[in-house]
This record gives C-alpha cells, sequence and structure tokens, in this order.
C-alpha cells in the first residue's frame, strides 16, 4: 500500500515515544516545553540507555559514552543541553588541560591531538612539514564546517546547513586526491574509527563535524552516566511527561491512514496522535502493519548496513601503582597506505575505594558471536564466558604492553555486541547503529520522512550517530511536529 504523503505538522497533541535513550529523553524535553502531552515507553527498568553507566567492583562503567565534544556554553552541543535544562560542569570535566585531549599511537609515530582548532593546524604543520598544501586544504575545509556548526541553523536542523557537494565526499578520496603521505592518512583516520565508517567510506562532513566537535572542547563524565540520565528523565517528568519502564512498544496503531495510538507488550493502548521512534529502524518496521509500508521500503531499510560492534572491558588498576591519565590513548596498526587495519581505545580515568578504572575497547564484529545468536543475556553459557574473559585477558596483556605500569589489575567486566543489542535493541549490537557511508548516505537520510504520517524519527541513527547526532534527531522531529516557527521561539527563550 502506498503511504500518503505526510502532513507538514501534528495536528494533536498526544505524543507517544519509543524509547529513552539521549534521543528518546531529549525529544521528550522538548516537546514537553512545545506544549504536547508526552509519554516515554521503555522496556528496560531504568531510562537512559547508553548514556547510563553501570556498577562493578564498586566503580562506574560506562557504556555508550567515555567523552563528549562541543559543550562549551557557546558550542553546538552545549547549546542543546541548556535548551534541555542540563549544566554541564555539574556532569562533565573539561579535557586538554595538559595540552592533549587523544595521543595517537601508531607503530612508528605519535600524533597528539590537542584543543582548539588552530593548536590542530599547526600539530598538522609541525608533524608534516613537506605537506602544507593538503594541511591548508584540510584545514580550510575544516574551519569552514566549524563556522556553519555555530550558525543557529545547525542547531535546530533546518534544510541543509551544508550546501557543498564536496563535502560528502569520502574523506579517503579526497586524501587520494591529496596525495598525502601513510602517517598523514593515519591521522585522518582516527575520527572515522570512532563512528565506525571506513576513511574510503566516510562522508568529509562526518568526518569534519565530529573532529570540530571535539577541538572545539572535549569533556569527560565527571563521575557516572546515572546522574545525567536521571536528570533528563527528572527534567521532563517535571514539565509533565510520563515514562513507562519494563514495558516495550509492541505495534503502532493507526485508524483512516492517521496515526491513533500505540499498544506495549502488557497490552495498555496510549492514546497517540503521533509517534516518535528513538529506536533502531529495522526495529521500528515490527511495529508497523504490512500493508501500511511499501516492501521495497521495508527491504532498502533491513538491507542497510551497520556499523561494526566492540568488545570493552572495564578493569580496576590500583591507584597507588598508576595515576589515572588526561587523555585517552589510541594504539594503532596501518598499512603501508596508512589505512588503519585495527586499533585500541584506552581511558584511565580516577574511579574509587583506591582503584583508577581503565577501559578498553576494539572492535569485535557479530559474527564472531553467532553462535549464541540466539541466547540472551545472562544465559549464554560457560563457553561464551570463557570467550569473552580470554579475549580480555588478551586485551589487558596488551594494554600492559601499550600504557607500561598496570600492576594489580583485575578485571571487573567485559560487554560484547550481544550485551548492546539486548540492551538497546539494535540488531548487530553496534554502539552507532547504521553506518553514515557515503553509500548508504541518501538511504539514511530519506528516513527522516518516515512515509507514514504521523511517525517521526529521532536517534543517531537518522541524523548523525553519537550524543550530538542524536540530539540533533530531537530536534529535527521536534520541528517536523510543532514547526519552525514554535522551535525557533523555544530556543529564543533559553
Amino acid at each position: 500500500m502506498k503511504a500518503k504523503a505526510r502532513n507538514n505538522f501534528c495536528e494533536g497533541k498526544n505524543i507517544a515515544i519509543i524509547g529513552s535513550g539521549i534521543g528518546g529523553l531529549s525529544a521528550g524535553i522538548i516537546l514537553t516545553q512545545l506544549n504536547y502531552a508526552v509519554t516515554i515507553v521503555e522496556k528496560n527498568p531504568r531510562p537512559g540507555g547508553l548514556l547510563r553507566s553501570y556498577r562493578r567492583g564498586g566503580l562506574n562503567c560506562p557504556v555508550g559514552v567515555h567523552y563528549v565534544g562541543a559543550l562549551g556554553a557557546d558550542e553546538p552541543l552545549g547549546r542543546m543541553f541548556k535548551i534541555l535544562g542540563v549544566n554541564v560542569t555539574d556532569f562533565f570535566e573539561k579535557m586538554g588541560q595538559d595540552g592533549v585531549i587523544d595521543r595517537y599511537v601508531f607503530d612508528d609515530f605519535v600524533f597528539d591531538l590537542p584543543a582548539g582548532i588552530d593548536a590542530f593546524a599547526a600539530g598538522l604543520r609541525k608533524s608534516f612539514p613537506r605537506e602544507t598544501a593538503a594541511v591548508d586544504f584540510i584545514m580550510t575545509n575544516l574551519r569552514e564546517i566549524a563556522r556553519r556548526m555555530m550558525d543557529p541553523a545547525f542547531l535546530i536542523n533546518q534544510g541543509d546547513p551544508f550546501q557543498n557537494i564536496d563535502f560528502f565526499t569520502p574523506m579517503g578520496e579526497v586524501l587520494d586526491k591529496l596525495s598525502v603521505s601513510p602517517h598523514f592518512r593515519a591521522v585522518m583516520g582516527v575520527p572515522t574509527q570512532l563512528i565506525g565508517v571506513p576513511l574510503s567510506q566516510c562522508p568529509v562532513i562526518f568526518h569534519h563535524m565530529l573532529l570540530a566537535s571535539y577541538l572545539f572542547s572535549s569533556w569527560r563524565i565527571r563521575d557516572d552516566g546515572d546522574k545525567l540520565a536521571d536528570l533528563l528523565a527528572r527534567r521532563f517528568r517535571e514539565l509533565g511527561g510520563k515514562i513507562i519502564l519494563s514495558d516495550a512498544a509492541s505495534r503502532i496503531l493507526s485508524q483512516e491512514e492517521k496515526i491513533s495510538g500505540l499498544q506495549l507488550q502488557s497490552g495498555v493502548i496510549l492514546p497517540a496522535d503521533a509517534v516518535v521512534s528513538a529506536i533502531h529502524p529495522k526495529a521500528l518496521l515490527g511495529l508497523v502493519a504490512e500493508n501500511a509500508l511499501r516492501d521495497s521500503f521495508r527491504q532498502r531499510v533491513l538491507s542497510l548496513q551497520e556499523t561494526e560492534g566492540v568488545i570493552a572491558v572495564h578493569v580496576a588498576v590500583a591507584a597507588l601503582s598508576r595515576d589515572a591519565v588526561k587523555h585517552n590513548i589510541y594504539r594503532l596498526h596501518t598499512d603501508e597506505r596508512g589505512t588503519i587495519l585495527d586499533g585500541i581505545f584506552y581511558q584511565l580515568k580516577p574511579g574509587a575505594n583506591g582503584d583508577n578504572l581503565l577501559s578498553i575497547i576494539t572492535r569485535s564484529l557479530y559474527r564472531e558471536w553467532r553462535a549464541w545468536e540466539n541466547t540472551k543475556t545472562g544465559r549464554r553459557g560457560n563457553d561464551y564466558v570463557q570467550k569473552k574473559m580470554k579475549i580480555a585477558a588478551e586485551l589487558l596483556a596488551r594494554a600492559q604492553q601499550d600504557l607500561g605500569n598496570i600492576k594489580n589489575a583485575r578485571i571487573i567486566d567485559v560487554f560484547t555486541p550481544l550485551t548492546i543489542r539486548d540492551y538497546v535493541n539494535c540488531p548487530e549490537g553496534s554502539c552507532y547503529g547504521l553506518m553514515h557511508s557515503a553509500d548508504q548516505l541518501l538511504k539514511i537520510a530519506s528516513l527522516n520522512n518516515f512515509p507514514l504520517p504521523g511517525i517521526y524519527l529521532t536517534g543517531q541513527n537518522v541524523v548523525a550517530p553519537g550524543i550530538m547526532g542524536s540530539i540533533m534527531g530531537s530536534f529535527s522531529a521536534a520541528r517536523q511536529i510543532a514547526g519552525a516557527e514554535k522551535l525557533n521561539k523555544l530556543i529564543g527563550t533559553v
């Protein structure tokens, strides 16, 4: 059945949001401020999604938020958080106080990512004195995208603030045309590792947006993600919103080709004039009646490629034997062209009870865990535990080689792509969901105009990956529901 054209705005006042991650909570806060009656439905016992941390061995272990960028008062994410009612310094601490945000450690050289765009330009020129033309070209584009990110239009995603078609060219293709050295390519390749897109497929716009956001300013969670998740949930409730926990959405209801409600697994039916989906688009398909969408659209969504999964190991390290490190460390391996083949992310943060927390994260493909694909968290058996603990022990041994002086260390938790899959219902357990590659860009962009009127999408799968992309998606959904004029007024009052 062919879906009718979408109405410009939602004609009713009842909004149901599926999922209470940062995208769902942000959309809820914005829409309640726009005087909608909003209910968020969450399948887990607590709201927050990947924003939350969990406690093991007396330490708070992060899931999806290890550090974020652009949280300064006048910077994009900082402005978004202000509208959401978040005082950044209550929850985050600024990085780069020692002049370094990230240290990229390759086999034969080291590059330090500094705080600030000017400092980054200087670092590139110092490290690559024979590639001034390439540095100048990259910095010109980076500064242009950074400038546009500071524009209010970026905040509410009105239209496309990036009209330069070259910004959608794969970053690897740009570097090929510039004939850069392997070392230069390797440095440029690190940001793409953070969002799970190969350099050869990562559009310049996403590469530069991510890089610029960290160069604006970089921040770590001060204590644990639970406090921020709880604040956002409390803020939403104080504005009049309702959250239903431990009950998943089972079906989106419609009458006369209009959204009429949301049925939950418990049997409860929520009246709704519109539904905002803050879950994975592939999971959303299962909630929509078969005849409500064309088969071609379903197949297009189901064919979208996911980013690769990760395995994360959390280690308690005796604080007396090893101090926390103020910057992040990436240990990376490349081929002869400078293309990154694999890498490990290390973060050694202050902890509690005499221990610091070492987080170790590296790639782990979903297919490597196929043997337990039809199992649930906590019920996977000894073979699964033995496999993940073997990998964790190997990664800890690598950390001792890469970081040195890690004594009295004990592994306190390990999670795999299956853990993430079960927690947030992401089909292949990827922290970043759909791959925002050049090949998939138009298909993903089309999700912003879901073919069934009354359904709107938010979260990192729709606009851009990460926290910034998730919240941008919430502003975009609010604009589609309420209109740009109302959203502008809200932004102007904060």
